[in-house]
């Protein structure tokens, strides 16, 4: 933050009832001014990003940024320059650069090409339908000094944040992807969705049910052909975590894994997503030598 080119007016640190150095280093930073409230309990991952859009009447933009994730310094500069336009709410995500504990590059979200993409609402809703990716913490919201009109779901300790999104979509004047990696996106084994992961219905039950819940927020109704796609895409997305988790001897589990994923995508779609998996781990991992983080069973 105290890097930022443009730099923000407020800076908050909402510290969830952490147990280190949070709050010394907070009042002893130098950088930048900080403001650092403390929560009386643990509201949750989902629950403190509630308590920060709190903020949203008092601000024109807002940006909820993780812990252990970083923006780079053109950031704020660059994604303002794309909502400047928008007299009501908006939303601008960039493309995210995963690293590990370590700051070693895994990968880039998407093809770098410096420009900002204006994205039409629907077929934003669509994208969050299929989980497309976008990075947490390079998602900047205009909120124009307006309350938020939703929140997080905090029955969905993974998924709430997609589910979040497509309903910030649904009221925005304006949607852009800026196809910059504006955001550094931090994997490591600590991940909420990793520590969260054992459960089926927070890993797989719950990424369907977004999908669904997603989709009944476009225009209109969902053709055959797209039906299949989803189920399709969430056969792949389940195939993943099915292949890792094994590849972690966790055998039962995989099993698990794939039984409720063939139940929910019928076996046509699971035989052809887990073709798409294999062919995808021989491409990205084989061929290209992509890195991969040993705990990521979303890789």
């Amino acid at each position: 933050m105290a890097a930022q080119a443009l730099k923000p007016d407020r800076l908050i640190v909402l510290d969830n009832c952490s147990t280190d150095g949070t709050a010394k280093i907070v009042q002893e930073f130098q950088g930048i001014k900080c403001e650092y409230i403390r929560n009386p309990k643990n509201l949750g991952l989902f629950g403190n990003c509630n308590r920060a859009l709190e903020f949203a009447p008092e601000a024109k933009y807002l940006l909820l940024l993780c812990a252990d994730d970083l923006i780079t310094p053109k950031f704020f500069e660059v994604m303002t320059a794309t909502l400047d336009d928008c007299d009501g709410l908006g939303l601008a995500y960039c493309l995210d650069e995963r690293i590990d504990e370590n700051d070693k590059r895994l990968s880039v979200s998407g093809k770098v090409t410096g420009d900002a993409s204006v994205i039409p609402t629907d077929v934003f809703i669509a994208r969050k339908a299929e989980i497309a990716n976008q990075a947490f913490s390079g998602s900047l919201m205009k909120t124009n000094f307006q309350k938020s009109p939703v929140e997080f779901r905090l029955y969905m300790p993974i998924l709430a944040d997609v589910a979040f999104w497509a309903d910030w979509g649904k009221h925005c004047k304006k949607i852009l992807q800026v196809n910059l990696p504006l955001c550094k996106y931090r994997w490591h084994g600590d991940n909420t969705t990793n520590t969260v992961m054992p459960g089926i219905q927070t890993l797989v039950l719950d990424e369907w049910k977004v999908m669904q819940m997603n989709e009944q927020l476009r225009n209109g109704n969902s053709s055959f052909i797209r039906k299949f796609k989803l189920k399709g895409l969430f056969a792949v997305r389940t195939g993943i975590k099915a292949k890792r988790v094994r590849q972690q001897n966790n055998l039962t589990y995989s099993r698990e894994i794939v039984k409720e994923g063939k139940r929910i995508s019928g076996p046509l779609a699971w035989l052809m997503g887990q073709a798409v998996v294999e062919a995808r781990d021989l491409v990205v991992y084989g061929l290209m030598r992509r890195p991969k983080h040993p705990k990521n069973v979303y890789s």
